[in-house]
């Protein structure tokens, strides 16, 4: 091991460094085992200590445990005390309990933690949540907001001296402005320098600029404020990835604003845009805090509203649109540069009728997800939605229908015009396993196709059945000549299900001739393999399914 190239030691010792930055309890106890196996690590040789040191001390955590009157744990002494100050180039903090964090307790275990001790002029990223476990906490609010005040500007003032670099933010608090009036990472919105910016709160952070970002992802937030509410206003021209959550026409735009205010709202460079609809949370009703509500409320929709432009956009997501869905894409269809296409919503969200590639010429890619189980009395609403996804010039097609059991599907054949281009296949939800089998057949170029679980029909109860089939005359015919590689979903309650894996043998891997890789759950690579390992020994697979000798079982990261 002392004898291995840096390089590739770097990468070995990588898979220990705290890479997830996700601010979830969870995830914040994983980056403190990694930081200790590092610190293993480094004590090996010279030559692991020099290759681990700047990973060990490139995050810095910061947990704060409110259960334990703010008890904080932290690396940051650590990396102070041996001058790496320097190697420092992300902060998480997290703040986790059953009640809010009152600004003095946080401001205090912050300078504890010595976080206020240097000014981190590497520390290009900031990670920071509050998760909250108690459900009645709102019961405290009064109490927090009266400690709040000049305490909360005296936090935001420090962080923004000892944090001058931060170019990328990812903040989560569903009770931030509920509880204390504003963001406690307000104070880093630094809109010189800020080029990333993802926020999982309860309003809009504030800023005394423009935001330049290039990324944003603004997630549970409500929307339908006006701009004098919101107190953000964000540059167009510098955006190249946009996702808005809880937005409500009108005035989702009212918070961007274009360099060249003659040319209307041109998202010169947005590539990827993502709106959201509905969203609710999961802790407590979210409340619009302005002066005067009403005058606000009365103000949304008036005005002279610039028309937004999208010359440049490839991916374009839509979930839970409540008003008439082809109206809102005929909008980013005018570019006609839109390549992929997510759709998502309930079924009265998502009309049966939509063109797509009416609509979006160059789409290569579909994504049509509808929510919610389809009643049996609903064939027609089905028919009509996989004859319009079915669309020419189509490379990559999903589709998310919760059909349920009693209802076929029957396509008719100018539904399959696409069949010369499409190449990967994703379906999910509960499909009658025959209408799968006939679009596979239907599809001559296939090679990559993922099934839900629910279209693997019938069960083998028994390895000693499955051969039996697979042996029978009959059972044997190919479902699809040209998929190479197939991936299962399954729900937890399957991946152990010896059965679900023996049918998925029998239905579809034995009768697709070139497919050499299938992944599965990690708790079913084991079984698969010593099934397939049966059928090669049993000597059926040698003469109805050769292929199998070859096959590639592997674990699927879902």
């Amino acid at each position: 091991m002392s004898n291995l190239p840096s390089d590739i030691l770097q990468q070995i010792l990588a898979t220990l460094r705290p890479v997830s930055l996700d601010t979830t309890t969870s995830q914040m106890r994983a980056l403190e085992q990694q930081h200790t196996w590092l610190m293993h690590a480094s004590h090996v040789c010279r030559a692991w200590r020099h290759v681990s040191t700047p990973l060990l001390y490139r995050t810095l955590v910061v947990r704060i445990d409110t259960t334990h009157a703010c008890k904080q744990t932290s690396n940051i002494e650590l990396v102070l005390a041996n001058g790496m100050h320097n190697m420092a180039r992300h902060i998480v903090v997290l703040v986790h309990g059953p009640d809010p964090v009152a600004i003095h307790d946080l401001h205090t275990s912050l300078e504890k933690a010595g976080v206020f001790a240097h000014v981190w002029t590497h520390v290009t990223h900031v990670h920071a949540a509050q998760q909250i476990s108690n459900l009645g906490w709102a019961n405290n609010v009064h109490r927090a907001n009266q400690q709040a005040g000049a305490q909360l500007h005296l936090l935001n003032s420090q962080l923004h001296k000892v944090l001058p670099a931060v170019q990328s933010i990812v903040f989560s608090d569903l009770a931030s402005t509920h509880v204390y009036g504003q963001g406690w990472l307000d104070g880093l919105m630094q809109a010189s320098r800020l080029s990333s910016l993802r926020v999982f709160s309860d309003a809009v952070p504030r800023s005394k600029e423009t935001l330049r970002v290039s990324r944003l992802h603004i997630d549970g937030v409500t929307f339908v404020r006006p701009v004098s509410a919101r107190q953000l206003r964000v540059q167009c021209d510098t955006l190249v990835e946009l996702t808005l959550s809880s937005v409500r026409d009108p005035g989702v735009w009212d918070i961007f604003s274009s360099q060249s205010s003659d040319s209307g709202l041109v998202f010169g460079q947005l590539r990827y845009l993502e709106l959201v609809y509905y969203w609710e949370s999961l802790y407590v009703p979210r409340l619009i805090r302005v002066e005067n509500p009403e005058s606000e409320v009365e103000n949304i929709g008036t005005g002279d509203r610039l028309e937004p432009v999208f010359p440049v956009l490839h991916t374009l997501c839509v979930r839970r649109y409540p008003g008439h869905l082809p109206t809102l894409l005929t909008q980013f269809a005018r570019s006609q540069t839109v390549r992929t296409l997510i759709v998502a919503g309930l079924q009265h969200e998502v009309p049966p009728d939509i063109d797509f590639t009416q609509l979006f010429p160059q789409l290569q890619a579909l994504d049509v997800r509808i929510i919610g189980p389809i009643r049996a009395a609903d064939h027609e609403y089905v028919d009509g939605v996989f004859t319009r996804a079915f669309a020419p010039k189509l490379r990559k097609l999903s589709l998310s229908m919760d059909i349920q059991q009693s209802l076929s599907v029957e396509l008719d054949g100018h539904s399959m015009a696409f069949a010369h281009t499409l190449q990967t296949l994703r379906l999910v939800g509960t499909m009658d396993p025959s209408v799968v089998e006939w679009m596979l057949r239907q599809l001559f170029v296939l090679t990559d196709v993922e099934l839900d679980v629910m279209c693997v029909r019938p069960h083998v109860a028994s390895i000693a059945l499955l051969i039996q089939h697979i042996g029978t005359s009959g059972h044997n015919k190919p479902v699809s000549k040209s998929v190479e590689r197939l991936s299962v979903q399954s729900s937890t309650e399957d991946v152990s299900n010896g059965a679900v894996y023996r049918g998925l043998l029998q239905r579809f891997v034995c009768r697709m001739p070139r497919v050499y890789c299938v992944r599965v759950a990690d708790e079913a690579v084991s079984g698969l393999r010593k099934a397939v390992r049966t059928l090669v020994a049993s000597g059926v697979a040698t003469a109805h399914a050769p292929h199998l000798q070859t096959l590639r079982v592997l674990a699927w990261d879902f």
